[in-house]
């Protein structure tokens, strides 16, 4: 038979093991929570170089974004094309050339691409709060220029899927907005690889529950070789948007890279 005394030492013992397996999964899980945000912002872009490339015309403004309470400067790049009065606001991903990706987009757009706080030479440094006030500053920038919310289409390219999202719901009167490549959410991303240690990292671009409020035509474009992104993120993500209007295009997997989506054929289905 097993003594009282054993009794207690074995509950003594086992609580033990739980608290100290609490305390683990609470540090990691901090720990993940804390570092999520800035792992996501690896800044590998390379943006148009100065001076300007022959093969494109384009010029470079500056803006001014407020986010909690403080004011940075980032730079915009335009490239008109005087052949149309559409407009679409390209919110970059992490990588690419961007420089590539610009003679597909302004075949068919006036192209806005703002960088984000702490990309190319904008000042300060990116987090979730500052990267979607960006977005609004942007699409707010536009507007005041004169150009109808009618006439804008809203782009958003692996990260830049988050501001987009987001800045869909805040502007109801956008015509559109394109996602290619992109998730659902960090936490979803983080549980793909940390499983229940991602219990804390919910608030970081939360994509899935902003897309429930974006009412505005939604064209979503992923392709199943991207080892990036899941292509089963960018199919979560279309679950959850309420839009009356929307199309999941699954991209062919032939020549395409998460990095390096084959504008050319996305612009021919806008």
């Amino acid at each position: 038979m097993i003594s009282s005394v054993q009794s207690i030492t074995f509950l003594k013992w086992s609580l033990g093991s739980l608290i100290a397996t609490v305390a683990i999964w609470l540090l990691i899980s901090f720990y993940l929570a804390g570092q999520a945000a800035s792992l996501v912002f690896l800044n590998q872009v390379s943006w148009p170089s100065v001076p300007k490339s022959p093969s494109l015309v384009y010029n470079q403004s500056w803006n001014q974004v407020t986010s909690s309470g403080v004011t940075t400067n980032y730079s915009i790049w335009e490239m008109q094309n005087p052949k149309t009065d559409q407009y679409l606001i390209y919110l970059h991903g992490n990588a690419g050339r961007l420089l590539n990706f610009y003679p597909a987009l302004t075949a068919r757009f006036n192209v806005i691409s703002p960088a984000y706080p702490g990309y190319s030479e904008s000042e300060g440094k990116p987090d979730v709060e500052n990267v979607y006030a960006t977005a609004v500053a942007t699409y707010d920038w536009l507007v005041a220029k004169g150009i109808p919310e009618s006439k804008i289409t809203i782009l958003g390219h692996s990260l830049g899927g988050s501001p987009a999202t987001y800045l869909a719901k805040s502007k109801p009167k956008a015509k559109q907005l394109v996602l290619i490549n992109t998730f659902s959410s960090v936490q979803s991303m983080c549980i793909r690889s940390y499983g229940p240690f991602c219990i804390f990292t919910g608030g970081i671009f939360n994509s899935e529950s902003n897309a429930r409020e974006v009412t505005i035509p939604l064209r979503q474009f992923a392709y199943p070789g991207d080892t990036t992104i899941p292509f089963g993120e960018g199919q979560k993500l279309f679950k959850a948007f309420k839009s009356p209007d929307k199309t999941f295009t699954e991209l062919s997997n032939k020549g395409q890279t998460h990095s390096w989506p084959d504008f050319e054929v996305i612009m021919r289905q806008l």
